[in-house]
């Protein structure tokens, strides 16, 4: 018999709204012509229970419909921040007739719950041919849905995409693909604050993605880096501390969740004239935090720093403010290296070839987990992804307005890049394992947060296979990396 399905809310807000509104919009394009109805627990009638599929997503502890049917179809609904378990099958509230209950821990989990039913369920679903053997514009969710549960809770709790904001071209965009991906942060560098960035925000918001915005500590440049080392005293130390203060206090306070910054380490040399590299930006960051944390006590702080002038001085390094955030760069190898191929490890490798190895960098990434105690606020940004061409570039220093740009620009720039993408999965099909080792290494960590780097690499219109891949390891490390590329290969929004 003939079941239409219904989506059944307990509300029609926050982000419960978004995650209803991003399932309906992906559920309608395996339903043919016929629309997704949607109302909420308090109009559904028996009648409704006996002659529909009723697909009912909530939080587990206020949803009614769910309070009542998860214990009857044995959900475990994780306690974990983010979690969520999701069932299909037969309804213990009326004899056959399927049932679908996706049920979050909290709103992100009914978020995350929402997107991962459209990323594995449906590809179940083609998987046992009830796409590609369905006539067109026939709704399959009107047939008998194959059984399928799921429990799980994220190993990462902070799962984010590193990106120049003027690369941005459609933030709404952006911030729907990475809610599809379950990432719940975005470190946005700009030269200036962006004219909208409270929109911006407000958007992001709205789907449980923090902001986090990126400027200069110091950071220039590379061909400058070394000579603003070597020329740094305190007097210039001094400069870069209240230029810091001025640009937070002037263009970021009120707007977002914290900072990042970078400053002038991001060079070969671990000396320049006589200065030591370590020594000094230590200095400077705990001079800056210090009095930035006086002024705001709340505010989150990350130190994006390269490890590539310091990765034999993390003994001074581990003097930096237990505050802040040491978010590592450039640790070595694979995925920490911008080439997916590189199981080498060529450290910088576009500049130099000195090599370290996966084991060496592995190594080393379990040594700065802890590097100021078992409560290190330890990050990482990750890399093997698509970055910008520094041949080109330009920087900027007035604001501007982020993310509007025509959608046939934005077509035409994914052609462009589409070659840089094969390179890029051709090295994460090789690879993606070094990647996984890396995060379930990680996420042994405390509170760990994990970046990965994707710059101008238009996701904001489609997602790319290897993002994906990355994105699916952040949540569930412990998967081995064949099954993790079996999984993500199948999502209907993946493009190769």
């Amino acid at each position: 018999m003939k079941k239409s399905p219904i989506l059944v809310l307990d509300r029609y807000e926050g982000i419960t709204k978004k995650a209803a509104n991003l399932l309906s919009g992906t559920l309608a394009s395996f339903m043919g012509y016929e629309t997704l109805p949607v109302l909420l627990y308090s109009d559904i009638t028996a009648e409704m229970q006996s002659e529909n599929t009723l697909i009912a997503v909530g939080q587990a502890d206020s949803h009614p419909l769910l309070a009542k049917c998860a214990p009857l179809a044995g959900m475990q609904v994780p306690e974990k921040a983010e979690g969520y378990a999701i069932f299909v099958g037969k309804s213990p509230l009326a004899e056959d007739t399927d049932i679908i209950l996706i049920a979050g821990a909290d709103e992100a989990g009914v978020l995350y719950g929402c997107m991962d039913f459209c990323n594995k369920y449906l590809a179940l679903l083609g998987e046992q041919g009830y796409i590609f053997k369905t006539k067109n514009y026939e709704n399959i969710l009107a047939k008998d849905l194959v059984p399928f549960s799921l429990s799980t809770a994220p190993a990462i709790p902070t799962r984010a995409i590193w990106t120049w904001g003027h690369m941005i071209y459609d933030y709404r965009g952006f911030f729907d693909n990475c809610a599809r991906l379950r990432l719940n942060e975005v470190v946005i560098w700009n030269d200036y604050c962006p004219i909208n960035a409270k929109d911006v925000v407000n958007y992001a918001h709205s789907l449980g993605i923090k902001i986090v915005w990126g400027y200069a500590w110091g950071w220039d440049q590379s061909s400058k880096l070394a000579k603003t080392v070597a020329e740094s005293n305190e007097e210039m130390l001094a400069r870069i501390k209240q230029g810091a203060i001025d640009v937070y206090e002037k263009q970021y306070a009120g707007i977002g969740d914290g900072i990042y910054f970078q400053s002038f380490t991001e060079i070969e040399e671990e000396d320049v004239g006589g200065v030591n590299v370590a020594e000094r930006v230590t200095t400077l960051v705990n001079d800056t935090a210090r009095e930035l944390l006086s002024r705001h006590p709340d505010l989150h702080i990350q130190f994006g720093l390269h490890a590539t002038s310091v990765r034999t001085k993390t003994d001074i390094i581990a003097r930096t403010d237990p505050r802040v955030y040491i978010v590592w760069e450039d640790c070595g190898a694979f995925p920490y290296s911008y080439f997916s191929s590189d199981r080498g490890g060529m450290l910088y490798s576009y500049r130099t070839d000195r090599t370290i190895s996966f084991e060496n960098t592995l190594a080393l990434t379990e040594k700065l987990i802890h590097l100021r105690g078992e409560e290190e606020c330890f990050g990482t940004v990750l890399k093997g992804l698509v970055c910008l061409d520094w041949e080109i570039f330009k920087h900027f220093s007035k604001p501007y307005i982020m993310g509007e740009h025509p959608k046939s620009f934005i077509q035409k720039r994914q052609e462009e890049k589409r070659p840089l993408w094969q390179a890029v999965t051709a090295g994460w099909l090789r690879n993606a394992d070094l990647a996984r080792q890396t995060l379930a290494t990680i996420a042994t960590a405390k509170n760990p947060i994990t970046e990965m780097l994707v710059e101008d690499g238009i996701f904001e219109n489609e997602i790319m296979f290897p993002v994906a891949v990355m994105a699916e390891m952040m949540w569930s490390p412990e998967i081995e990396a064949c099954e993790t590329l079996e999984t993500v290969a199948k999502y209907p929004f993946i493009r190769f």
